[in-house]
């Protein structure tokens, strides 16, 4: 690319910005206080792989290999920031600057990008790609914070770790996509949602929920609702133990405050709009658009309109988002090719680790997984309706992928329990040896 495409000095300067950033937020944390030395480290590793992912992208030319189709966010943000710049925009003009955002379609990223260069000056992908690169890097920390506060040090360790360095979640956050801003959003949310339901009403998780909720929204509007569901559902739900009142009160909380915000800024009327333009007829066009002329298309001849299409193509869309690519598929382009070391580790995780930790938690923690499996369930659904390409239906997998390690790891604790119950070495009692610690 050359410096004055890749910023790559100004880029390492950034990096290492936002490194010490995320160290001393880190460090700041009270809830999660007795282990905030291995959250430092595990938040300085992800960074450091991301990033060193993102100049193998960008300044060694692996994007020659991998592609670069979707690099719109980038060119547009750059777009966007030399044009505020060139109409000697101001600073405290941003938040007019950002106020089509949330009327236009999921530009939230040109916006972002675009910020980024407009306060720097910079043109080049190594800042923003190192920007993404925190998000993610942030993504690992919270969701081991989320296996800690619902389940065992021994699960919510590897759960760090695996999200950490799968190889998913390096490659989407280490680009300059939306997807690592959207996965940490979600996060973001669905954590606050069950801090309030362990400790009850917090003016701090709930400031911070309603904040990602709000912030996801002109990244990718469904992204915003199908996360207000899941945490409008989970406090619909029974309530148990002595802070079962306080956490409910938090839950009314977030729809007070929520419900005008929504109102007054527009956002309701248009979430509303676009979700009456969702019907089968467009669901079944947009399989077909990004089926044809794609190298990873899979064209279906299912009528969406008839129960049996219906249920039959989202059937495939949701194996497809659990499991693709197949072996099969692996001949479309070499990115595919460049997945299957991960669908062979993925396959041996949701057999061996997903399954039976989905059956505990479900089981024995319905209530206190709630908000996560909601979430899975309406996002996957939505995915699964819609599919159509396996390289998307890939990168879609990214975004609940967080959550189905958690539920992953957590099996396999489960399996080492039983074998060492097997063994006398201990009694596996469910909810004794598998207590939240917060």
């Amino acid at each position: 690319m050359g410096n004055n495409q890749s910023d790559l000095i100004p880029g390492l300067l950034f990096f290492l910005v936002l490194l010490g950033l995320g160290l001393w937020m880190i460090s700041q944390t009270r809830t999660h206080i007795q282990t905030r030395s291995f959250q430092l480290k595990l938040f300085l590793i992800a960074m450091l792989v991301r990033f060193l992912a993102a100049l193998a992208i960008y300044e060694f030319g692996l994007s020659n290999v991998i592609g670069d189709e979707d690099s719109s966010g980038y060119f547009l943000g750059r777009y966007y920031g030399g044009l505020w710049i060139g109409q000697n925009r101001s600073f405290l003009e941003l938040p007019s600057l950002w106020a089509p955002a949330f009327e236009e379609h999921h530009r939230g990223y040109y916006y972002l990008v675009g910020t980024l260069f407009f306060l720097t000056g910079w043109t080049g992908r190594i800042p923003p790609a190192a920007l993404n690169c925190f998000f993610g890097a942030m993504t690992v920390v919270f969701t081991y914070r989320i296996s800690r506060s619902l389940f065992s040090n021994w699960t919510s360790v590897r759960v760090g770790w695996l999200v950490c360095f799968i190889p998913s979640m390096i490659i989407w956050s280490c680009q300059t996509l939306k997807e690592p801003v959207v996965i940490f959003m979600e996060t973001v949310a669905l954590y606050s949602c069950i801090r309030l339901r362990q400790a009850g009403f917090d003016l701090k998780y709930i400031l911070l929920c309603i904040a990602a909720m709000f912030l996801l929204y002109p990244f990718r509007f469904y992204a915003s609702l199908v996360t207000g569901l899941a945490i409008f559902v989970t406090f619909l739900l029974p309530e148990l133990g002595k802070r079962a009142g306080s956490a409910r009160f938090a839950g009314l909380a977030i729809v007070i405050l929520v419900v005008p915000l929504a109102i007054s800024s527009g956002l309701a009327a248009r979430s509303e709009s676009q979700i009456e333009q969702f019907d089968i007829d467009r669901i079944q066009q947009f399989r077909v658009d990004i089926a044809r002329g794609q190298g990873s298309g899979v064209e279906s001849n299912f009528d969406m309109k008839t129960p049996a299409g219906f249920t039959l193509a989202t059937a495939i869309g949701a194996l497809h988002l659990l499991l693709a690519p197949f072996p099969w598929q692996l001949g479309g382009s070499l990115r595919m090719v460049f997945t299957f070391p991960e669908m062979l580790l993925w396959w041996w995780l949701f057999f061996a680790g997903l399954l039976p930790g989905l059956w505990y938690a479900i089981r024995h923690r319905l209530f206190e997984v709630m908000p996560a499996l909601v979430f899975i369930f309406i996002l996957g659904l939505l995915y699964s309706m819609t599919f159509g390409n396996v390289g998307l239906v890939f990168r879609q997998r990214a975004q609940i992928l967080p959550w189905l390690l958690i539920f992953t790891v957590l099996g396999f604790e489960i399996r080492k329990l039983k074998k060492l119950n097997n063994f006398g070495f201990r009694s596996y009692r469910p909810g004794v040896t598998l207590t939240p610690r917060h």
